[in-house]
């Protein structure tokens, strides 16, 4: 039970900007991109699987780019990864310059305070639609 508030803590910040969301038994935190005025943008968000078997994120989709690539840091010339594991129990935090998923080919700039919708696949959960707010820092 402790480790559910602490992880119900970690996702949901207290600010009133903070937006969260379910797919099946994965948490998802406020999900906050960068602005950007070139082609390619960054999304981050706090993920924790809180069932009891093993998922993953396998992709996700939104109209505002040509595609979304899972990265595990601000190296492109890195390829991407297939998925982002999801064990029970364990928060997976996405950051600048770490972990994030990365929009390709974006049809126009990033503005701030701009907000916009992203599907998420998860392997075992099934698909999420969230909003993203565009933000220097989350709860901007």
């Amino acid at each position: 039970m402790k480790r559910r508030l602490f992880l119900a803590a970690l996702l949901w910040p207290a600010t009133a900007r903070a937006h969260s969301y379910k797919a099946g038994d994965i948490a998802i935190g406020h999900a906050w991109a960068l602005p950007s005025n070139i082609p390619d943008g960054q999304v981050f968000m706090p993920l924790a699987n809180l069932g009891k078997s093993d998922d993953a994120l396998v992709g996700a989709r939104s109209d505002i780019c040509s595609f979304i690539e899972l990265r595990r840091n601000a190296r492109y010339d890195d390829p991407p990864e297939t998925q982002f594991s999801l064990p029970p129990g364990k928060p997976f935090p996405m950051r600048p310059q770490a972990a994030h998923l990365r929009l390709v080919g974006l049809a126009r700039p990033l503005a701030l305070d701009e907000r916009f919708t992203m599907v998420l696949d998860f392997l075992n959960n099934g698909e999420a639609e969230i909003e993203i707010h565009v933000e220097h820092a989350p709860g901007d």
